[in-house]
């Protein structure tokens, strides 16, 4: 097997949060014309019939190694995905993605009990300055909007992508890349199609702004995944991490200069100690053989 280059894989790091930010702005603007559940599906299922063709020219396994914990994983990313996309139809979209930004803190708080890694203390102070940011940042004020099911879904989401990373990082000994994609869209498909199926709601998307828009959600989707994990093959991980929070300020930038999002005091002072903070938990040394 070749190996990729190093310039390939500095291209791919500068397009990952770029690719994934273009599938949150795309999930966003998706929302005036679709479902969650529609958006879902258009997310995953490109990945569902791609990865078995890519998989048997490659030969390698599908099904891989601990289905169970597979299924798993798949589940926690699917629904982290359609939680953090009913968000964006609730709440801010640069709201939604700071709060989403807590996941840095939930994978070193869960990482003792889903990777069997404890945390270090260097990280405690990191994980307490994510959680001040999200009290300032929904501590109630005469221009605050109420906490509501937006900004539960948001941190809810950032909890079930915390998971996903660890499971991936647990599931990777074993499984290779393809493997791990293949059972997340498999059953984001399943987890949205079938209240489609079941809702008095028209299946396809309706109209051209409607195609556009899942169009755009899936192919950003598929450039983000396949950038990441081309990335990651060339380039040290903590190095991809630290590079794939530009994404937050790139979407949050975008909701506030061309959707007229509201900014306060208080979502900046939030944004900066959650932002530094997951900054901070990316740039924290691995110790070797852990």
């Amino acid at each position: 097997m070749m190996r990729p280059r190093p310039s390939s894989g500095l291209i791919c790091l500068v397009l990952s949060p770029l690719f994934y930010g273009g599938m949150s702005v795309s999930a966003k603007l998706a929302g005036d014309y679709l479902t969650v559940w529609q958006v879902g599906v258009g997310r995953f299922i490109l990945g569902l019939v791609g990865i078995p063709v890519l998989v048997w020219f490659l030969g390698l396994s599908l099904f891989g190694r601990n289905r169970l914990l597979l299924s798993v994983r798949g589940v926690c990313g699917a629904v982290a995905f359609l939680l953090l996309v009913a968000a964006f139809q609730r709440i801010p979209l640069s709201l939604a993605m700071i709060l989403f930004y807590l996941y840095p803190a939930f994978t070193a708080l869960l990482s003792p009990f889903v990777a069997r890694e404890p945390t270090p203390r260097a990280a405690w102070p990191f994980i307490g300055g994510a959680f001040m940011g999200i009290i300032i940042i929904l501590w109630p004020n005469e221009t605050s909007v109420a906490v509501g099911m937006g900004h539960l879904f948001a941190v809810t989401a950032s909890v079930l992508c915390a998971l996903t990373l660890l499971l991936v990082r647990r599931l990777g000994r074993d499984n290779n890349i393809y493997t791990l994609f293949f059972y997340l869209c498999l059953i984001g498909t399943l987890a949205g199609i079938g209240p489609l199926l079941l809702s008095d709601l028209p299946i396809l998307p309706q109209g051209g702004a409607a195609w556009l828009g899942i169009i755009a959600v899936a192919v950003f989707s598929v450039g983000a995944q396949l950038s990441i994990n081309q990335a990651l093959a060339s380039i040290p991980a903590p190095k991809v991490s630290v590079m794939m929070t530009a994404e937050v300020p790139l979407v949050a930038c975008f909701g506030v200069l061309f959707l007229g999002e509201p900014v306060g005091w208080q979502l900046v002072l939030g944004a900066l100690l959650i932002f530094g903070s997951g900054f901070g938990l990316n740039l924290l040394p691995i110790r070797p053989g852990r």
